[in-house]
């Protein structure tokens, strides 16, 4: 299912952070920070530009490599598997 949804060239939640995330990045303290349910990758992504070393975790093989390719394009590297 995700994988059909996430068969597209646009990011379908967007490119940026979840709100929630952007407002409380600061708390987070820095270090291996696991991403569930990643997705596209949008969150895994701001926390690598954080500092966090991120495993992002997904079901859909096409979010992951969505994932990877918007974490090159930030210049930031993630784990997603």
């Amino acid at each position: 299912m995700w994988d059909k949804r996430y068969d597209t060239t646009e990011y379908i939640y967007g490119p940026d952070p979840n709100e929630f995330l952007n407002e409380v990045v600061n708390q987070v303290p820095k270090g291996r920070t696991l991403c569930i349910a990643e997705g596209e990758g949008r969150n895994a992504v701001f926390l690598a530009g954080h500092g966090h070393e991120v495993v992002a975790v997904d079901s859909s093989a096409i979010g992951l490599e969505k994932a990877r390719k918007l974490a090159s394009e930030r210049g930031v590297e993630i784990d997603a598997c």
